[in-house]
């Protein structure tokens, strides 16, 4: 049974015969009839009793023609929804997002231009760490993501979009005094209660760091752990300890917290927007305002 056998019944319960509904469809009576006959032998049930030239429902045609108005209402709905939705008229985009990077440049900038492009598509942001954002996104639970490069990160299976590179800096209470300006010195943090965060939230980063530090002669004194940074500066900014974290938090400083680069101490931080390989429409048309993004920076 196809959709034509449905319309092509339709018209003739609407327009009370095969004759007025062949008009109405612009097609020769004689195909009517016959899809109407196919119709009825696939179904194995009369539908239409044919008095001279005029045909009256049967019982089961009045059901059916009920039945089949209601199924050719949902399919004209479906093609409306899906042609709104590959204009950007309608639809849901699920975006994960890193709340350390949602404060400035491209995460921000690029949902609100989205926002005000597609108006009536819902946009759903859902914070959420990097390794998990990359589960999701494989998984199908996200559209798009904006995430740091992890080791999980499957770049035969996802469309990878590099935006920038962030480092690492040590956040400490405004409490500590470093008596200078400019990077700190070894000697400078040597000793620092320290909150660090455990490795299953970012093994690739955790490994990096810890490297990093032990190549510049640190050995941290970690006093707590934490799964987030946000959590992190809480800790900082009440005097627990220092943390080392992204130095994309430079643009939410938290009360009673100040940044300091380190001499020596980097770990190069890979910023990039993620979405599937075969993305939808909606994560094609946010990947074309964020490319566009990348370009006015360019």
């Amino acid at each position: 049974m196809e959709l034509r056998h449905l319309r092509y019944f339709v018209a003739v319960a609407d327009h009370g015969g095969i004759t007025h509904a062949a008009e109405r469809l612009n097609i020769a009576q004689p195909a009517v009839s016959r899809q109407i006959r196919d119709l009825e032998a696939e179904l194995g049930i009369a539908l239409l009793r044919r008095e001279g030239r005029r045909v009256i429902l049967t019982d089961a045609g009045r059901a059916f023609a009920d039945r089949a108005r209601a199924v050719l209402a949902a399919s004209s709905e479906a093609v409306d929804e899906a042609r709104r939705i590959d204009k950007g008229e309608a639809g849901h985009l699920k975006i994960g997002l890193l709340e350390s990077a949602s404060w400035a440049g491209h995460l921000p900038r690029a949902l609100s231009l989205f926002a005000r492009t597609y108006p009536d598509v819902r946009m759903e942001a859902v914070p959420m760490g990097s390794v998990e954002q990359i589960e999701a996104l494989l998984a199908g639970a996200l559209d798009a993501g904006f995430i740091y490069r992890q080791d999980n990160l499957v770049d035969d299976a996802l469309s990878i979009l590099p935006l920038r590179m962030d480092d690492v800096v040590l956040a400490a209470s405004v409490d500590l005094d470093f008596d200078k300006d400019g990077p700190l010195d070894l000697d400078d943090i040597d000793g620092l209660p320290i909150v660090a965060f455990p490795r299953r939230v970012a093994p690739a980063y955790h490994d990096a760091l810890f490297d990093a530090l032990d190549g510049i002669g640190f050995d941290p004194v970690i006093v707590q752990e934490a799964e987030n940074e946000t959590t992190m500066l809480s800790l900082v900014s009440a005097g627990v300890g220092c943390a080392f974290v992204n130095s994309a938090n430079r643009h939410r400083p938290p009360e009673n917290v100040q940044f300091r680069a380190v001499r020596g101490l980097s770990v190069p931080i890979e910023f990039l927007f993620v979405t599937q390989k075969n993305a939808g429409s909606l994560a094609e048309r946010l990947k074309t305002i964020v490319m566009g993004l990348n370009a006015e920076k360019a």
